[in-house]
């Protein structure tokens, strides 16, 4: 889901309704008045809600808005991301790192050039490696992941986020909270339902997009949320819901 792709026949067609709708109410304001009835009618109907599409675009902009704040606006200092270090001075000799010896079966780095790296072949009186029969393995459950210093600045801009928008809002029930995460901006189908914890509902926001591993862990209470920050795997086919959390030792929940 972090790679959701928008046709861009949608977007076309969203700009052109609003293109005609307003040089059609430009038209129709001086002509014709709106009788009262219909006004009150037209006032009463509730707002559709939005669609996959749009929500996914409401949160590309809280990805920009994230990126954006934590985008240093001044180089860290902490070397030349160029690959090349501090100026040696004159007369200062460095020394070069001993070649490290391979044994057998290790694989040695690739040489630039070469198109595949081959294995220093094994002695020939080396056992043979365990086979493992098709289907015998048990698929394992994915684990937390660290979260690196960027993405662990942008899951916590919209733990930030998230905490004042639920300031003083009950939350006390799945269904209460989801309604407010997605009028937060975080788009249904990123929010998914926990077991709840203590009798507290509890929700993942999926974070996730062009490869990255944030995500949060939401938690209401009756006076708002708590929210905790972690990583996921990136691959596409692992559902945070089946992500299992590294213990905390000064978890309260």
């Amino acid at each position: 889901m972090r790679s959701i792709s928008l046709p861009k026949s949608v977007l076309v067609a969203a700009l052109g309704c609003l293109v005609l709708s307003a040089c059609g109410t430009q038209k129709a304001a001086p002509d014709h008045a709106a009788p009262a009835g219909s006004a009150v009618s037209a006032a009463a109907t509730p707002p559709a809600p939005p669609s996959a599409e749009d929500q996914e675009m409401r949160f590309i902009e809280l990805v920009g808005q994230a990126i954006g704040a934590c985008s240093p606006d001044a180089p860290s200092g902490k070397g030349d991301k160029s690959g090349e270090g501090a100026p040696v001075p004159d007369g200062l000799v460095l020394e070069e790192e001993p070649t490290r010896i391979y044994g057998p079966g290790e694989t040695p780095p690739a040489v630039p050039g070469d198109e595949t790296e081959a294995p220093v072949p094994l002695p020939s009186d080396a056992p043979e490696p365990p086979s493992t029969a098709p289907g015998s393995a048990k698929p394992k459950q994915p684990v937390e992941v660290p979260l690196p210093g960027t993405e662990k600045c942008f899951a916590d801009w919209h733990a930030d986020r998230v905490t004042k928008g639920f300031k003083n809002t009950k939350a006390t029930d799945y269904a209460a909270m989801r309604t407010k995460l997605t009028a937060l901006d975080y788009p249904a189908a990123r929010v998914h339902r926990m077991p709840d914890h203590g009798g507290a509902p509890r929700a993942r926001v999926d974070l996730r997009f062009m490869g990255g591993h944030a995500a949060l862990e939401v938690t209401g209470t009756s006076s708002g949320v708590i929210v905790e920050v972690f990583g996921a795997p990136e691959t596409e086919d692992v559902k945070l819901t089946d992500v299992k959390r590294k213990p905390r030792l000064d978890s309260t929940m």
